[in-house]
């Protein structure tokens, strides 16, 4: 088969496109399947939130920062994992099941009281523990959407306690961490 010039050309182009369209594809399929990963992760471990990095963030802010919330939260829970296919971090984060209490009763939920005190429901308060229903079941007392708000209220609480610099951000005394 004798192929002219042109015809290479038309050939070499329309293989660009499929190569590029393939390309596209496949980067669109690939996010897709990355972000499924993050969602289906199976942990070993407790997590109510889990908090992600960019890609270019360098490791040396990644531990400052973990370094922040150990330091000035130390009821946190965090378990740390980087996805190779991404290259990104992530903290896997709760709270120990006493400071969860304490952050329901900073929040104010609204929880079921048991039958023995008239039942129903009222706002949650810490010094009143043994009122509410289940509050013995770590696991069930609160709904996942409950824990979630929970945790995220006290990262939102953390504040830092010097002044301090990093990559460029600075941070005053008093200002929220996240």
């Amino acid at each position: 088969m004798n192929l002219t010039t042109d015809n290479k050309e038309i050939i070499n182009e329309q293989l660009t496109n499929v190569n590029s369209l393939f390309r596209r594809r496949f980067n669109n399929l690939s996010s897709v399947i990355t972000n499924r990963l993050w969602l289906n992760a199976h942990t070993n471990y407790e997590c109510d939130v889990l908090l992600t990095f960019p890609t270019r963030i360098d490791d040396y802010t990644i531990i400052w920062f973990l370094e922040q919330l150990l330091q000035l939260a130390p009821d946190i829970r965090i378990s740390i994992k980087y996805h190779f296919t991404t290259g990104v971090y992530g903290f896997y984060v709760t709270f120990t099941y006493e400071r969860l209490l304490k952050g329901a009763d900073d929040l104010q939920l609204e929880k079921p009281i048991k039958q023995e005190f008239g039942g129903g429901y009222k706002i949650f308060f810490f010094d009143e523990l043994e009122f509410y229903e289940g509050v013995e079941d770590e696991d069930k007392f609160f709904t996942s959407q409950e824990r979630q708000s929970i945790v995220r209220h006290l990262l939102y609480s953390i504040k830092i306690v010097q002044k301090q610099e990093i990559n460029g951000i600075k941070f005053k005394i008093g200002q929220s961490l996240s």
